[in-house]
């Protein structure tokens, strides 16, 4: 019973990462509508330049992210001005194929300076953590304290703030949000530039867990994509839960079963969920439509 209940705790930290790294693709989805399937190599740069401040620094990849969350801020909305505005207004395979071309051709860039070797940390903490019969990594847990933190601050912003009450009100009716004064153009750069400083800090939350290669990016952006279905689409809560979800899902399969069937079991349980709530755990009707929830 005590290895049930260490895996199903591991599993629901590790899914607290998990979620923290597909919350910027669930806020640029429901307040752009648009998917971002560069999501993966933007934190493949993120973890690159975590990386490189703990290796040529010395600093550990938490301080790196006071540096890495600002570029990251500003690469988004860079990306935002030259990508996506200008494919808001056409059909949405623009915005699929546009992303999907910044994908490779980051990889291959990543590829070229940096070749296919693969980058990792030091271990920071020389022990576990133990918390009664249970033992942990300290990484895990600072990674879901963030990730908790993270959820709290961003549901605070979109719903006291008035930068929240702006990307509400032009998720609602962008039409009447803009006769009423609201910058709808901005908000979307905000928006697209936050979801990208979001993924700064998954990453270095990360660094310390996971190597970094040029096609790291692969590995974590369809879990991401599994984790915001599942969660419903545009619910910052549910991104959570979904995270939750598939980290235990994946530490159970692959302890009881095998690793490599990790990824067919929590595709099992999406198709399960697809097919008895087509809304996600916390999704609403027609969310597609609506954008983020609130």
């Amino acid at each position: 019973m005590s290895t049930f209940g260490q895996l199903v705790l591991s599993g629901i930290f590790l899914g607290g990462i998990y979620a923290l790294m597909s919350m910027g693709l669930t806020l640029v989805f429901g307040v752009l509508r648009v998917v971002n399937f560069a999501h993966g190599e933007f934190l493949m740069m993120a973890m690159y330049g975590a990386w490189a401040i703990t290796f040529y620094l010395g600093l550990n990849p938490y301080v790196a992210a006071i540096a890495v969350v600002p570029a990251m801020f500003l690469f988004g909305a860079l990306m935002h001005r030259i990508i996506i505005a200008p494919a808001l207004d056409k059909p949405h395979l623009v915005v699929v194929f546009a992303t999907m071309g910044l994908s490779i051709f980051m990889q291959n860039v990543a590829l070229m300076m940096m070749t296919a070797d693969l980058w990792d940390v030091r271990p920071m903490f020389a022990r576990s953590i133990e918390i009664g019969p249970f033992y942990f990594k300290a990484e895990l847990l600072i990674g879901f304290g963030v990730t908790i933190a993270c959820t709290i601050l961003l549901q605070w912003l979109i719903r006291a703030t008035y930068l929240g009450k702006a990307i509400r009100a032009t998720v609602q009716d962008g039409e009447a949000a803009m006769l009423m004064g609201v910058p709808i153009p901005r908000i979307f750069l905000i928006t697209f530039a936050g979801g990208s400083a979001l993924v700064g800090i998954a990453a270095c939350v990360m660094m310390p867990l996971f190597s970094v290669f040029p096609t790291v990016g692969l590995n974590f952006v369809l879990i991401a994509f599994v984790i915001v279905v599942l969660g419903g689409m545009g619910s910052i809560e549910g991104a959570l839960l979904g995270g939750i979800c598939i980290g235990v899902v994946q530490s159970l399969s692959g302890y009881y079963i095998a690793p490599a069937y990790g990824q067919m079991f929590y595709f099992i349980l999406f198709l399960l969920v697809m097919i008895f709530r087509p809304n996600g755990f916390l999704g609403q009707k027609g969310a597609a439509n609506i954008g983020i929830n609130e």
